[in-house]
């Protein structure tokens, strides 16, 4: 079935929410807390709509034949995943999910199992979920998709913008937490000689800092990640920043660190 233009924006949005949705519940579950997850601001997952629109366009020849449409679904699904990964370490210098432990793997950005859930998910899509939600859709407005493009444009360029500065803070804050470690390491060598007391003095204070890294920023009035900045770190548990691999790995002990002082 042919889409019009206001056809693939409207779903291109449906499975975006939708995607959102899933997620958001699916990881507020595994975390036991609200996550809210999504790239962008608004409560939508664009590379859901973009995936899920590609997919029914690029498999229309296919959806009357199951077994085509799973292997035609895995094919472009992988493929999109894997493009998706691409664009986000290379222009945005980030990690949003990562399949590394996952046997087969490509750059962990693909791995076979879960390429595997993309064509059994898809066969479900085309066979079950499309048909309500393309009824759905061809009882709406097109000017509302007008609406849907400026509205999530407009969401794009602010986080775009957003992430660039992002990543400037991230580099910032990097140079900060570094040289305050090496402050706490100096002073450890200069209170104690004995080289195995100095390894286990540096290893304690050194968790102190990064359990009571916010107090420390908050201290020396260092706030470089704004709202939806804090939110991709606390609600992305695979979240890398590539060029600042350092700020990762200290704010996921402090969470972690947090973790179990609250279990305490």
């Amino acid at each position: 079935m042919p889409y019009s233009l206001s056809d693939l924006i409207y779903l291109f949005f449906v499975y975006s929410f939708i995607g959102w949705l899933w997620e958001t519940v699916y990881c507020s579950i595994q975390d036991r807390r609200f996550d809210y997850r999504g790239f962008l601001f608004g409560p939508y997952c664009p590379v859901y709509g973009f995936a899920v629109t590609t997919v029914l366009v690029f498999t229309e020849p296919f959806q009357d034949n199951l077994l085509g449409l799973f292997l035609s679904g895995i094919v472009i699904a992988t493929a999109f995943e894997y493009f998706a990964g691409w664009l986000l370490e290379s222009f945005f210098h980030m990690k949003l999910w990562d399949y590394s432990r996952e046997f087969g793997n490509i750059k962990g950005r693909i791995a076979p199992l879960i390429s595997l859930f993309w064509g059994i998910g898809i066969v479900i899509l085309v066979c079950l979920i499309q048909p309500i939600v393309m009824a759905v859709i061809l009882k709406m407005n097109d000017w509302w998709a007008g609406l849907i493009v400026l509205v999530m444009l407009s969401d794009l360029v602010w986080t775009v913008t957003d992430t660039v500065q992002f990543h400037e803070a991230a580099l910032a804050l990097e140079e900060h937490i570094r040289a305050e470690q090496e402050n706490i390491r100096e002073s450890v060598r200069q209170e104690v000689d004995d080289l195995a007391e100095q390894a286990e003095l540096i290893s304690q204070r050194l968790a102190e800092f990064r359990l009571h890294l916010d107090d420390f920023l908050h201290a020396k009035s260092i706030r470089p990640f704004r709202l939806n900045q804090r939110r991709l770190l606390k609600n992305y548990s695979k979240f890398k920043e590539i060029d600042a691999p350092f700020v990762t790995e200290v704010r996921k002990q402090a969470a972690s660190f947090k973790d179990k002082a609250k279990k305490k």
